[in-house]
């Protein structure tokens, strides 16, 4: 099974990567900038060809996304070979890497990209991979009802557009969906789970675990390094120094693999460096390609909006500290201002205007009808002020941890932009991103709304916000701390560290770094608990992956036994909560209710209604009978027929089992139904009454 596992992880990473590379080479873009930006322009596209198709009525899948998207890219690529669009490839400014004195055997910025992408690999494989148990392992929780039930629908109906997203997608449960609705819903991360289902036949577990593989050990790391590459260009050992540093917070990528989880978060935060430093090399460089770029940077909004839209807003708040120190900027250019006072009023005056702008613009989305169910979530505040300052400044993050080596080399990054001051603004989008999650940790009030809303209010989401940031600094800090030692070094021997000594140097300073981060050692004195921040992570990714605590083992293979029982096509009502619901995200069970908690509202069927209250009475009522036969329902399943919350095994949302009485009160000899299978608590009844 691992085989498979990585032989479709390598199929995925490849649609990625491989056509837009082609068709930006087609534009005559330089090749590491390409391949590093290649997954923010094969995400939309993707998305935008399932948007076609479905319009069409042809079936996505990754023959139908993959082929027509890498022909298409290599026509591109010939034509732009033979015209000639330019003399040259466009390299957005960035400088040519030459010898590194720092590590004598990098001769190539590709080996640099290469290098982070293998970094990726091996700790995605250490710190997710060997944790998960068995490829088709997944989490039981409630929003993994919705992945894996999204991931399953969109292989069965072949419809992968996000505004046609349910898990009712085929035009049959279209007809049947108990909560018939539509609207846009960010559907990036389905669409990259599918690709490995349908190309290699896995099941929709064994699919979100190779897309959260690739977006890990790959998409990650290309971002990461854009951003970094684009950033730091004149100074190549604060880009190497990112490769150490980049998968060393707990609240980014890991918090993600187990809280919620938010995979589709996870794929949008992601791709969120490389939109950033396309935003950055826009604005901070040369002439040479600037509609191409801008081009590349509003393709790159489309994938961060289609994967989930608050990786836009944690765009702006990473740019935002550009924005106003590049407005402060503006006033340099004007010739004939030569009053030294006279310019600073001047630049003071351009940085307040632009942040005055960003404030509007922030506060127009803010009050934005379509955000409002959004930025109004309620999510309760889980410290106190004082203790989510302290939980923010260890990089604790939510993780009931801390990061204390990280934290030092934060700040220790944060101390160099004082004196490398062209990187201050990092600094300052640090500080805005750990306020936004201070103040989400603690507040219940408006301003937890207007800083947070964008991520409801969610303060896991907002950590990882913080972190995709941190990172930047912890790189920054550990140059400086390596520059810092260099130059000890000399002062001990009194003459220059060769190139050896600051290998060895460099070589130490990341063991160490891995060491005081990873290993479970370091804790706050008098914190909530004795374990760090890796601890909580690795223990949780271990234990949601290996639980059945809703859907167990037993229940599992009942359910593999009853669709070897029934037809294909037929439809089983259920009770979602007793673990049915991932009878359908996990096993295909074509069952009637797939959702949990969104029942007894407006928007419910008049069928379901009557289903849900009263299907036990479908042998004395003609009402149930037509609900009944709407639907076209033949079986009923209980995976925990009994008394509710008596040594049985519900999700949270069960909530006593008040919605669900006309199903749970069917017993054996309940009137208008038939045993077809039954072990202990479980029961399958084929519907006689009608």
């Amino acid at each position: 099974m691992w085989g498979l596992f990585f032989v479709s992880a390598a199929i995925v990473a490849l649609s990625l990567f491989l056509p837009s590379f082609l068709l930006l080479r087609g534009f005559r873009l330089d090749g590491i900038l390409a391949i590093s930006a290649a997954p923010l322009v094969s995400v939309a596209m993707y998305v935008l060809l399932g948007m076609l198709y479905s319009q069409l009525g042809i079936s996505s899948s990754w023959a139908t996304l993959f082929l027509p998207l890498v022909t298409f890219s290599i026509l591109v690529l010939v034509y732009g070979n033979r015209k000639r669009l330019l003399h040259a490839p466009c390299r957005c400014g960035l400088s040519e890497w030459g010898k590194s004195s720092y590590l004598p055997a990098l001769r190539s910025e590709t080996v640099v990209f290469f290098g982070y992408l293998v970094v990726g690999v091996v700790v995605s494989t250490i710190l997710f991979v060997w944790f998960l148990g068995s490829p088709d392992n997944y989490a039981q929780e409630y929003d993994n009802i919705s992945h894996l039930g999204s991931i399953q629908s969109f292989v069965r109906s072949g419809i992968w557009s996000p505004f046609a997203s349910s898990l009712y997608s085929s035009l049959e449960d279209a007809a049947i969906n108990p909560l018939p609705a539509s609207g846009f819903y960010p559907t990036a991360w389905y669409s990259v789970a599918a690709m490995a289902a349908t190309a290699t036949g896995v099941s929709a577990a064994f699919a979100e675990n190779i897309a959260n593989f690739v977006l890990i050990a790959f998409v990650f790391p290309s971002s990461f390094y854009l951003f970094m590459r684009v950033v730091f260009d004149e100074n190549k050992r604060v880009v190497l120094a990112g490769a150490a540093c980049m998968m060393l917070f707990s609240a980014f990528p890991w918090m993600f693999l187990y809280f919620g989880p938010l995979y589709p978060n996870l794929s949008a935060f992601c791709m969120v460096h490389g939109s950033a430093a396309l935003f950055i090399a826009l604005l901070s460089r040369g002439e040479c390609l600037k509609d191409k770029i801008s081009c590349l940077f509003v393709v790159s909004l489309c994938s961060l909006a289609f994967s989930q839209p608050n990786a836009v807003f944690t765009v702006a708040v990473i740019l935002s500290p550009f924005c106003v120190w590049m407005a402060s900027r503006v006033p340099l250019s004007v010739k004939g201002l030569k009053c030294h006072r006279r310019i600073v009023c001047i630049r003071v005056a351009f940085a307040v205007l632009a942040l005055a702008s960003i404030v509007l613009i922030w506060m127009a989305f803010y009050h934005a009808s379509f955000l409002q169910a959004v930025v109004q979530h309620e999510w309760p505040a889980a410290f106190s002020r004082r203790e989510a300052f302290e939980d923010a400044f260890v990089l604790g993050f939510m993780a009931r941890g801390s990061q204390i080596a990280l934290a030092l080399l934060v700040l220790a990054g944060a101390a160099a932009t004082l004196i490398e001051r062209k990187y201050l603004w990092i600094s300052f989008s640090y500080a805005f991103a750990c306020a936004i999650y201070v103040v989400d940790s603690y507040s219940d009030g408006p301003l937890q709304h207007i800083l947070a809303g964008f991520w409801y209010t969610d303060p896991w989401r907002c950590a990882a916000m913080a972190s995709l940031i941190g990172m930047v600094l912890a790189s920054i800090g550990l140059w400086a701390l390596g520059c810092l030692l260099e130059r000890l070094v000399h002062a001990i021997s009194n003459r220059a560290a060769s190139g050896k000594c600051g290998f060895a140097i460099a070589t130490v300073l990341v063991l160490a770094l891995i060491v005081a981060t990873v290993y479970p050692g370091i804790a706050v004195p008098g914190s909530q608990t004795g374990d760090v921040a890796f601890r909580t992570v690795v223990g949780g990714i271990r234990a949601v992956n290996n639980s059945s605590a809703v859907y167990e083992k037993d229940e599992k293979l009942f359910v593999q036994q009853v669709k070897a029982i029934i037809e294909p096509t037929a439809l089983v009502i259920n009770v979602p909560d007793d673990g049915s619901a991932f009878a359908f995200a996990a096993d295909g069970l074509r069952t009637y209710y797939r959702y949990t908690r969104e029942y007894d509202i407006p928007e419910e069927t008049a069928e379901s209604k009557l289903i849900r209250n009263s299907l036990c009475q479908v042998a004395d009522s003609v009402d149930v009978k037509d609900a009944v036969r709407k639907i076209g329902a033949t079986y009923v399943l209980q995976l925990d027929q009994g008394q509710p919350n008596l040594d049985r095994t519900y999700l949270f949302t069960y909530e006593g089992g008040v919605k669900w009485r006309g199903v749970d009160a069917i017993r054996d000899d309940t009137p208008g139904f038939e045993v077809v299978l039954a072990r202990n608590d479980m029961r399958l009844y084929k519907i006689t009454a009608i």
